[in-house]
């Protein structure tokens, strides 16, 4: 008859190492449904891509025919002199704006794009320039503060958006 003392060895041998499993695994597979019950695991879901639908509702809106009109009066407005410097960080620009167009441009949007010395866009700035623009002239506008620009400019291009 084998004894009690043996037995008790085999029962520690075989428990012990069966606890330390069962600790590491079941604070594993407690988390693991702590997750899955507040449904935390949506990051492993394949996420469907946003659509997007742009209706027309009338094509006679106002809007639409000012908009139009806008376009075709910029590409009328040229910039045909554009000299800028740098004050303090400050960009200040002397331009003379041409009207060819046969009616007086009371507003222009003007976007101004700052490169670097590889010809690349730093920023960019839109600035409406609220002086009367008369028709089939020139107009010579200086001191015009645009903001704060990087020191790495270089160089601007200088671009009608809209006029009105």
């Amino acid at each position: 008859m084998p004894s009690k003392r043996g037995r008790k060895s085999k029962f520690k041998k075989v428990l012990i190492p069966a606890l330390k499993w069962a600790s590491a695994i079941i604070p594993v597979c407690a988390f693991i449904y702590i997750l899955y019950y507040y449904k935390q695991l949506d990051f492993l879901k394949r996420k469907e891509p946003v659509k997007t639908e742009t209706k027309v509702l009338n094509s006679g809106d106002s809007l639409q025919i000012s908009m139009g009109r806008s376009e075709e009066l910029a590409a009328q407005i040229l910039v045909t002199s554009n000299e800028w410097h740098q004050v303090g960080g400050l960009a200040i620009h002397n331009m003379v704006i041409e009207n060819t167009s046969a009616t007086t441009v009371k507003s222009v949007e003007v976007e101004f794009k700052y490169l670097n010395d590889v010809q690349a866009v730093v920023t960019s700035k839109v600035v409406t320039i609220k002086k009367p623009i008369p028709a089939k002239k020139s107009t010579k506008i200086s001191d015009l503060s645009v903001g704060y620009v990087n020191n790495a400019v270089v160089g601007c291009n200088v671009k009608v958006l809209s006029a009105r």
